[in-house]
């Protein structure tokens, strides 16, 4: 009961800080929404080994993660950088609350945040073991008009990916595809 209730207290937490983040993320990116999230095939093998590690690292409970290598106002906020890259996408980690937070670029199109959303999901199936993790199809979460929920059946760690809705300053709709990886409560190897 207690882990179910911290989970969904962070959960409402944090999907009240997606429009914001999400914001922030297209202000450091750029102000115009990107038409199209096509990888080579070097960003796809990138991707697919940062979704494993991750994937690994939240199993582990947090325990493994990377070096960071943070600003003092990083250090302050307990985010960092991860080492690991998902291509078009920004990712740190809160090591306070053992999770990390990923968000993608703007895309203007709704069909290709689902090329892009169904993209992340397949990696993730094809990088995570099949007998450890489980993932399902979720109704849209606060803010999100798509969700993706896997769990580790060992850990209990999960990673989220959602597709929340994004307005810019021109009151112009795009989307971001994001994830959030819990690290297990209680890891279990």
């Amino acid at each position: 009961m207690y882990h179910a209730t911290l989970t969904l207290t962070a959960a409402l937490f944090l999907s009240g800080l997606i429009p914001g983040q999400t914001s922030f993320a297209s202000e450091n990116n750029s102000a115009v929404a990107i038409e199209t999230t096509s990888l080579s095939p070097s960003e796809t093998a990138q991707e697919r080994e940062a979704l494993r590690q991750l994937g690994v690292t939240l199993a582990t409970g947090g325990e493994t993660w990377p070096s960071f290598s943070g600003s003092t106002d990083d250090d302050r906020a307990g985010k960092y950088p991860t080492d690991f890259a998902i291509p078009d996408m920004d990712c740190s980690v809160d090591r306070i609350a053992d999770y990390v937070s990923c968000y993608g670029s703007p895309i203007a199109s709704e069909e290709e945040v689902q090329r892009r959303f169904t993209g992340l999901v397949d990696e993730l199936a094809a990088v995570l073991p099949p007998t450890r993790w489980q993932g399902v199809e979720d109704e849209p979460r606060v803010g999100s008009t798509r969700s993706y929920t896997y769990r580790d059946q060992d850990s209990d760690a999960q990673i989220d990916i959602d597709i929340a809705r994004h307005w810019s300053s021109d009151e112009k709709i795009s989307y971001v595809v994001t994830i959030f990886g819990w690290t297990a409560f209680e890891p279990r190897l």
